[in-house]
């Protein structure tokens, strides 16, 4: 059929004939002009028939896979015209040829006045995927392993344009390959028990490559009449890296505080090397060296390498806490990092109690160690600023690491101090709130209360029988 007239023929419903490989619009007659709101000189001067479609993705899949025969009749279409309005179409199609090569066309019948009920089904269906499709988190659904739909959000969030057809795409290639096995698990579990999955943080790939931190909560929903996974995503990249940035502050601020002790604690060691070295040199300038100098000199000489052997130690757990966080996740041997944190802080808790270690298992987790030190080593330096010195004896800081159940470890760090007041349990996760009366920023709770969720923990407060307090982190545990 010429183009002219299958234009002439449907005069009183809109006819647009289109590329479709490209989708764009070569030509559409007075009635399609007058429900969609473009003029013609619009339509046929860029305007792709995705740009009319409230559901891109469906029509991309039905150009793609467009029967041969002409007069097919598809099922009732979303339309948006340019006033940004969405309505039912009932949709006719079929190929031609126009200026020598293959072109196809569309009959659009609007069907928005049916009858009452299917108006009011109309609207209802039409303001969902209007808002759906405007949401500022991105929405994917996908069904046996592959893409059905994804909205705008999401499509610009990975860098997909809007009549890019992605149905039938593997969804897992979207995700991040270090966090496939995780997905692939939640996945599973949602499948096996019909429950929702919990929000979490997971990697998903861009189209060019680069990856970008969202978190991601999921649920099975029927979607086009069939069960399926919606997804409900959030771009969290840019919050990732300010937390990055607090928690390095907040690193700082404790090795700062920390600065006079470690201070302290160098210049014994360096006592120890620089008075026996100078001794050892003064003995050894001479001709003759007895038998009982050198004797009197083996005390000194290991004075020196057990001083040595102390600045190193020192140095070692210094560098495991100030370094980035770069660094890949590991298996972690709980009982030392733990073990790293309680030397850092040994002089700010030593004059104030006794450190009692409980360790009734060695598990390990996986992560890195800078970023659980610091969750362990503020946690001890707030047990210590809890304490008033000048009675050790009389007070303690007890230190259990325990597995409980399948898969979890507790870490507990209970002290004898001055309690938290009931009313502000509640509150001491909240950024900058503090008890300290200015000697504190309020972000190190914060800070690791948000390292330990986003590693798949909790972390709680809870009044110690007796007075004080005692500090829960319970974490994943993995196969050493």
């Amino acid at each position: 059929m010429d183009p002219k007239e299958v234009l002439s023929v449907v005069a009183l419903d809109p006819v647009s004939i289109f590329d479709p490989t490209t989708k764009r619009i070569l030509e559409v007659n007075q009635a399609w002009v007058e429900v969609y709101g473009w003029s013609r000189a619009e339509a046929i001067g860029g305007l792709k028939v995705t740009d009319v479609s409230a559901e891109p993705d469906r029509t991309s899949a039905a150009i793609a896979h467009a029967p041969q025969e002409s007069g097919s009749r598809a099922d009732i279409r979303w339309h948006r015209a340019k006033s940004g309005a969405v309505f039912p179409v009932e949709l006719t199609c079929g190929k031609i040829m126009m200026e020598g090569r293959e072109a196809m066309y569309a009959v659009m019948r609007d069907v928005t006045h049916h009858d009452s009920a299917k108006r009011t089904l109309a609207r209802s269906e039409a303001s969902f995927r209007a808002l759906i499709e405007n949401m500022p988190d991105g929405i994917v659904v996908h069904r046996h392993g592959s893409l059905v739909y994804m909205n705008a959000t999401f499509r610009a969030m990975l860098g997909y344009t809007r009549d890019e057809n992605v149905q039938g795409l593997p969804a897992i290639e979207l995700v991040h390959p270090d966090d496939r096995d995780q997905v692939l698990e939640r996945v599973r579990e949602m499948l096996t028990h019909g429950t929702p999955a919990p929000l979490r943080e997971e990697r998903l790939l861009r189209k060019d490559g680069t990856h970008v931190i969202s978190e991601i909560a999921a649920h099975n929903v029927i979607f086009e009449g069939e069960p399926a996974i919606l997804a409900i995503v959030r771009d969290v990249t840019q919050r990732k890296e300010l937390d990055t940035e607090l928690i390095m502050t907040d690193r700082l601020a404790s090795l700062g505080r920390l600065s006079a002790s470690i201070g302290h604690e160098l210049n014994n060691p360096l006592g120890y090397v620089l008075g026996n070295v100078a001794l050892v040199e003064r003995e050894l300038a001479k001709d003759d060296v007895p038998k009982e100098i050198a004797d009197r000199l083996e005390p000194h000489v290991r004075m020196v390498r057990e001083g040595a052997m102390r600045m190193r130690d020192i140095v070692h757990d210094l560098k495991t806490l100030a370094r980035g966080d770069s660094d890949p996740a590991v298996l972690i041997d709980v009982a030392h990092i733990v073990d790293v944190c309680i030397n850092m802080a040994e002089h700010e808790l030593g004059p104030r109690a006794k450190i009692v270690k409980d360790y009734r298992d060695r598990p390990f987790v996986r992560g890195t160690e800078a970023r659980l030190g610091q969750v362990f080593l503020n946690l001890l330096l707030n047990a210590a600023q809890a304490i008033p010195p000048g009675n050790p004896e009389g007070n303690e800081v007890r230190v259990t690491i325990e597995s409980r159940g399948v898969g979890r470890v507790e870490i507990q760090i209970a002290d004898s101090g001055e309690g938290i007041a009931p009313e502000n349990i509640e509150r001491i996760f909240e950024p900058f709130f503090t008890t300290k009366h200015g000697a504190g920023t309020g972000l190190g709770l914060s800070i690791s209360h948000g390292i330990v969720t986003s590693a798949g923990g909790t972390i709680s407060a809870e009044p110690r029988p007796g007075g004080g307090t005692i500090f829960r982190v319970t974490l994943p545990s993995s196969p050493a």
